[in-house]
């Protein structure tokens, strides 16, 4: 029975692809309805046929482009951290211990202990048990110096309590003040250290298709009973079940063959990025050139443990850093973008900096903070003919959009509207 189910949802996936394809198709240049809000799809049709080739305000000697952020923006949920988690259940790393032991720091920016969300756990502790672990890990499992298969190895202690607090450790790291995403963020990209891209993106490749696949729902997980370690029990919680969302996939589309170039500005690694969204993949068809991500230093043709140099971190301001430094001055698109999207405060700067910006879509997650604070202006706006800010909702028990501003988060039945 199990089995049946797993392979209806596969066939379900599958058509869902082969729908979003043809909606998302090399001739698609009109937005087409699927569940865009009713004001959502005029504005953006509207949009696209002002801008766009043929008009009013189409300027062939100044190619319009616009910037799209990609995790909760062009597609349902994380596909960075669902790598994560990937990477961690099937161990796929390659660094050596010493390398491992190396991103552990027992103090950042004067910081010595997560916040009391994270039970005030000291940094020393947790790094403790994690390269104790690691060190078990990597001279016993089969895939790194040891014998042990995946299967046994993921019966041991030392293995459900590595995967837990890795991820517990960077969930952590990005609530916590004086570190924060600024660290957090780059921080799990290193986990690809001594890996080559090809590598990762097969890793990335696999995590994705295995996430489309799984249920929508909230997980968690727990450090074993009984199992003594420095820093004590924690647990993780996240969300699983990764979606496209045919309505970017189409929009993309319709920008694209009305002549309005489209750029993604991520703050996930853009080569986990390039996979999801690239050409013949998964129905987004963005050229990896168009894709502009956080970085990480190679040698020799393997990815290093640190920031790759002279790159910023494509997160909040450096958004903006990186749209001036690779579009504006790289391409010669000495000028500014149209329209952006955007679902959290990292896409904020992006999405208000530009003087010459049009239109931002805003993905509701009911979020406070900045993005909060243009959600309410789109609400405001919502009468306009042509407001500078639109807000659609989704339903994140589903994975996809509902025609209304307002969304239904995930383990909620009530649709919500702003925070």
């Amino acid at each position: 029975m199990k089995n049946k189910k797993y392979y209806i949802l596969l066939l379900m996936i599958s058509l869902l692809f082969s729908w979003s394809f043809t909606l998302a198709g090399d001739n698609a240049k009109k937005i087409n309805k699927l569940n865009w809000s009713e004001k959502n799809y005029t504005v953006l049709n509207n949009f696209v046929n002002d801008y766009g080739i043929g008009g009013k305000f189409y300027n062939a000697d100044q190619k319009p482009y616009v910037l799209l952020d990609w995790d909760q923006t062009c597609a349902h949920f994380d596909c960075e951290e669902a790598t994560m988690r990937y990477q961690l259940v099937n161990l796929r790393f390659k660094m050596s211990i010493d390398h491992f032991k190396g991103l552990l720091k027992d103090e950042i920016n004067g910081v010595t202990k997560l916040n009391e969300e994270y039970n005030n756990i000291a940094l020393k502790d947790i790094n403790e048990d994690l390269v104790t672990e690691y060190t078990f890990l990597y001279n016993n499992y089969v895939g790194l110096k040891g014998k042990m298969t995946l299967e046994e190895i993921q019966k041991t202690p030392q293995y459900n309590d590595f995967i837990a607090k890795v991820a517990f450790l960077y969930d952590g790291y990005c609530s916590t003040s004086g570190i924060g995403a600024a660290y957090g963020y780059p921080w799990v990209l290193y986990l690809f250290a001594d890996m080559t891209i090809d590598e990762v993106k097969d890793l990335a490749k696999e995590a994705i298709k295995y996430e489309l696949g799984n249920k929508i729902s909230k997980q968690k997980w727990n450090t074993p009973e009984g199992f003594e370690t420095k820093a004590g029990s924690i647990s993780y919680s996240y969300k699983t079940g990764l979606r496209v969302l045919p309505e970017m996939q189409n929009l993309i589309a319709a920008f694209t063959n009305n002549g309005i170039e489209v750029f993604l500005v991520t703050a996930s690694y853009k080569h986990v990025v390039e996979v999801f969204s690239g050409v013949d993949n998964f129905g987004y068809n963005v050229p990896s050139d168009h894709v502009i991500g956080m970085e990480l230093a190679v040698k020799d043709g393997l990815i290093q443990p640190h920031y790759k140099e002279g790159w910023v971190q494509t997160q909040e301001q450096g958004k903006v850093e990186a749209v001036n430094m690779k579009i504006k001055k790289e391409l010669g698109k000495n000028y500014d973008p149209i329209f952006s999207a955007a679902d959290s405060d990292g896409d904020f700067e992006m999405s208000t900096q530009f003087p010459g910006m049009k239109l931002t879509l805003i993905w509701n997650r009911v979020k406070g903070g900045n993005i909060g604070s243009i959600s309410k202006k789109a609400v405001e706006q919502a009468n306009e003919t042509a407001p500078r800010f639109i807000l659609q909702g989704r339903d994140e028990n589903y994975g996809m959009a509902i025609p209304a501003s307002e969304s239904i988060l995930i383990g909620k039945t009530s649709p919500q509207l702003v925070k």
